[in-house]
């Protein structure tokens, strides 16, 4: 983004005035505003004044419009240097495999890619994948300044374990890695938890339940029995 002014006689061109230009996107967008009144009867000072805040606006408004699509892209596109199988959708987070602190153990893990203090957040027993999510997306929001409802939205979105798998898979193979399947172990432990509970729904569901007319017909069953029983009683009386 720049404002540039050029006085009478400086360029061949004999333009004089403001130069407003930009770059969005691979695109270039420019603007001249020529200090040249269109009529003797239009004060210098005035059309100055004009143009002059006229450059101002266009510089102002191409900042704007470049901030607005740099934010954007930085929440919905994976930065173009981010390593193999390591990104998560979009810039400041990341997916690494390795030890964290003075941990000789290999951890997966997400990092938050805080400028000048990257943040790498484990995913272990006391917190599974979800929690470190979780955990992870609030500290990116405070360290980018992120909208609250881009926030909540990435919350949702977990990477799923299937991913730090082929991570895995990836180190091993292509960055002569040594990575054991048991790095995994704490990233499949959310999956796996479902699983035993889907197990236990489904012996739950393969057991005959009570079904409302069966609970009616025992109802009226009792009914029957206390009205033989109190017949029987008063005709021994």
């Amino acid at each position: 983004m720049a404002i540039q002014f050029y006085d009478k006689g400086e360029l061949s061109s004999g333009f004089y005035g403001w130069r407003v230009a930009a770059m969005i996107r691979g695109k270039r967008y420019q603007k001249y505003f020529s200090l040249r009144r269109p009529s003797d009867a239009v004060p210098e000072t005035l059309w100055r004044r004009y143009q002059e805040t006229r450059a101002e606006y266009y510089e102002t408004r191409w900042a704007m419009r470049a901030a607005a699509i740099k934010y954007l892209d930085f929440i919905s596109t994976e930065h173009p240097r981010v390593k193999p199988f390591r990104g998560v959708g979009f810039q400041g987070i990341t997916l690494g495999i390795g030890t964290i602190g003075g941990n000789q153990a290999e951890q997966c893990y997400f990092q938050v890619n805080a400028p000048g203090n990257p943040i790498r957040i484990a995913i272990t027993e006391n917190q599974p994948l979800s929690k470190a999510w979780d955990r992870a997306v609030r500290l990116w929001g405070e360290a980018f300044g992120i909208r609250q409802k881009d926030i909540e939205a990435k919350r949702q979105i977990p990477p799923t374990p299937e991913q730090f798998k082929r991570l895995r898979k990836h180190m091993n193979e292509e960055e002569s890695a040594s990575l054991g399947v048991g790095v995994l172990h704490y990233v499949y432990a959310e999956q796996r938890a479902e699983l035993e509970r889907q197990k236990s729904r489904n012996r739950l569901n393969k057991e005959r339940p009570v079904d409302r007319d069966d609970l009616l017909d025992v109802h009226a069953r009792l009914e029957r029995e206390i009205s033989e029983f109190m017949e029987r009683s008063d005709a021994r009386i």
